[in-house]
Formats: C-alpha cells, structure tokens, sequence
C-alpha cells in the first residue's frame, strides 16, 4: 500500500504541474491475454514476464520519461514529450514483443493499450483501445492533413528532401530508419505440435511416429525442435517445452488408443532438464501424471548429450526412466564415432538427425556404414530422421539402419495415422531389395 501511495503521488504532482493527462502522455498496460493463455503457469511464469516488460521499457522509453509497476501485473507509463498516438504506439510495441517472446504471436486483437483522460475525486479515468485500433487511429492521422493544401504541400516537400545516409565502417549506406539494434525474429506461430512417421527398415512397416514441437513462421515455413525456442536458452523454457511435449504426445496416445491405433511415440527430452535434480524432478513429476498404460508406449530420445559424456552419467538418467516408459534412444553427430558409452548406459538405440548437416552425401553414406556397423557390434538400434534424398534412404537401408526418417516415408501430421505396411517397393521401387541383399 505504501508502493502504491507513493506512485498516485508522484503521478499526482506530474498531473498537477504539466497537465499530462489532457496530453494522453499516461498509459497503462497489462498481460491479461499471457494470463489467460498460460492459466495455472502463470503464478510461476509472472515474474519473468514483468522482469522482460521492464527491460522492454528501459530500452524504449527516452531518459525523461517513466514508468510505475502497479497493482502487481500492470504498469503506469508518463512520457513527458511524445504525442498522444507516438506514445500510444510505443506502448503498443512494448506489449507486443512480451506477447511475441512469451506466446510467440502478438494478436493485435487482444493486446490492449489504457489511456489516461481525466482525473475524478483523484482517481485516474482510462480509456481503452485494442493495438489493432492504436494502429487504424495512427494510420488514419498519418494520412490526414488538417491544413488542407498548405499541409499537403509541406508534406509533398518533405518527400524530396535529400536521402538520409549512415556510415557503417569505411563505406555509407541508405539510412532506412530501422533500429538495427533490435532486429528479431520474423512473426511465429503458438508452438503446436506434429507426428513424423518412421520407417522400420527391416519390418517394413511404419511403427513409430516421433511427436514434434514446431512454430509456423508468417513466411509460410516451420522451425521444429529446440530451435521453437529462438534465442531464448534458460532452462525453464526448454524443462516448459519438454512438458509441453509429454502432454501432446499423452493425449495422442490416449486418443490413439481410444480409437484402437497402436504405435510407439518417440518423444525428445534435453540433456539440460535431466542433468540438474529440480528440473529431473519436475520432468519425472509431469511424466508420472500420464497413465502408465499410456507411457509404455514412450520412447524418450535424450537431446543436447555432450560429446564424451561418460556412460555412467547417461545411466543415471536411464535408471529414472527406464521403469516408467517404453525404451530410451539419444541423439547423436556426425562427429561420434565411438557409441561403446551409449550401450554401457542401457540404451535402446541412438539417432542421427541430419535437418543440419550440410555435409556432401558422400560423405553421410559413409557415417551411415560406420553408424550402423558400429551399433550392431554392441546391439544398438539406429535411427536416422530428416533424410531429404532418395539417394540418402537408400544408403541409409543398405547400410542397415534400423529406422528412417524424412522424404518418401510420410507426411507430417497433426495426428498419426494407423501402423501401416511399406515395403521396399512402395519406397524405393525395388521389390527384391531384400532378397538381393541377404543373397
């Protein structure tokens, strides 16, 4: 309360001496949309939202202007130069970029902007207006010249003036008056999540679907993974993400299961959220909350290992998830050649994922020999997702890889289809490849 008094003061001494708010230079702002989208996470998500609103605002905001945190979840904005709509506008940003780095997706439609407009009985009054209403009201007086052809013929003028420039080291370029500063990424999607077939080589059926984080990127294509993330690396967003995908995948299978569709899901977990004991815990806590009878369909795929990691480290991971779910893989490099550590551990298998690898095919042929052949020596499994080629699948089955991924074994789903048979010709178009092979 003491907090609180002392801010009206203070917004009460500006009022009086500058009349700022018949100049609509006091706003408020709040995330009642985060609020709502993340429901019971928002209790232990809230302090890091308000810790990058604050941030946010430090960086936007010129030296003279301020800013107030008010009733817990809001903040009071005083600008002491900017016109109504510029200060409109800059609120509006500010709430955008907490809802694109929280929910990933500023919707225009719910992100509101408070404008003071008077005082009653010391209360202040706000009015309220949508970003997307902030946005029609600047654009409509962007366009509107009040002093008829006078104004017009000042803004034709300003048209010619001369290209503004910039120096960037030794050589000068056109200053296109954006903020090079504060370059982000392009508009995302919410994260959803979609099932990957994979192809069991020698079963020559397709029993596994890999469930998938994914952002739709306004460009029209996706980023999958870790890489849903962005730049943001804390581990509370990759233990979030991880539960996020132990709940997608539970209630698939629990709908699968429903409709009689029976298949192994495979499922990434970080390194990150297994190696420290309060973030094991609560992944543990979330993968004990799906029913067993759906959780021995689980094959955890442990993401983000270090090269060299000693195997009774991985083992200490095994050992907590081994009872509860179907079977345990990690993901493995290029760089990886000796997979002894991974068997010592109690692994199913390993996966090589080539959605980077830039490498000549050759040179993946040659991994693929030296995977496979090195897994078979300590009875490993091996898995490779992403292949792009026909050329790479088919070296990657006459290598003798367990598992294939990508290009010609199926499409991305929103849910997965039922097990289903795929024989060497319906992929490859080689009906004898097996039997050419064992011959």
């Amino acid at each position: 309360m003491s907090q609180m008094d002392s801010v009206k003061s203070k917004l009460t001494n500006i009022i009086a001496k500058s009349k700022l708010v018949e100049a609509g230079r006091i706003h408020m702002v709040g995330f009642d949309t985060v609020k709502e989208t993340l429901g019971d996470r928002w209790e232990a998500v809230q302090e890091r939202v308000m810790n990058f609103a604050e941030n946010r605002l430090t960086a936007h905001l010129g030296s003279q202007d301020t800013f107030f945190r008010y009733d817990g979840d809001q903040f009071l904005i005083v600008f002491a130069n900017l016109s109504h709509e510029a200060a409109q506008m800059l609120v509006g940003k500010v709430a955008s970029e907490v809802h694109q780095f929280i929910l990933g997706s500023p919707d225009l439609e719910t992100i509101s902007v408070k404008t003071a407009v008077e005082q009653v009985d010391g209360e202040l009054l706000f009015r309220e207006l949508t970003l997307a209403e902030v946005l029609t009201s600047a654009h409509d007086a962007a366009h509107l010249c009040p002093n008829g052809a006078k104004d017009a013929a000042k803004a034709s003028a300003a048209h010619k003036k001369p290209v503004a420039t910039k120096k960037q080291g030794s050589i000068l370029i056109e200053d296109d008056g954006l903020d090079a500063s504060n370059i982000v990424v392009p508009q995302l999607a919410p994260i959803s999540f979609i099932y990957r077939p994979l192809w069991n080589v020698y079963n020559q059926r397709i029993t596994n679907y890999h469930c998938i984080p994914i952002r739709r990127v306004s460009a029209g294509y996706i980023i999958e993974g870790y890489d849903v993330l962005g730049t943001s690396d804390e581990i509370e967003c990759i233990v979030d993400l991880d539960i996020a995908t132990i709940q997608a995948a539970g209630k698939t299978m629990a709908k699968a299961i429903e409709h009689n569709m029976l298949f192994a899901c495979n499922l990434s977990v970080h390194h990150e959220t297994l190696s420290r004991a309060e973030t094991r815990r609560i992944y543990l806590e979330a993968l004990d909350r799906i029913p067993p009878q759906i959780r021995r369909f689980f094959i955890l795929e442990i993401d983000g290992l270090p090269v060299g990691i000693p195997s009774m480290r991985i083992a200490e991971f095994t050992s907590l998830l081994h009872s509860r779910i179907r079977a345990i893989t990690c993901k493995v490099g290029m760089e990886v050649r000796n997979l002894q550590p991974y068997g010592n551990a109690n692994l199913f298998g390993v996966t090589l994922d080539l959605i980077d690898n830039r490498k000549p095919e050759i040179d993946v042929m040659k991994k693929f020999d030296q995977l496979a052949a090195a897994a078979n020596n300590i009875n490993l499994k091996t898995a490779v997702t992403n292949i792009r080629s026909t050329s790479l699948a088919l070296a990657a089955a006459a290598a003798g890889i367990t598992y294939i991924g990508g290009k010609g074994v199926g499409d991305d789903n929103k849910l997965p289809g039922r097990l289903r048979k795929l024989t060497f010709n319906d992929f490859f178009g080689i009906p004898d490849m097996m039997q050419n092979q064992s011959a």
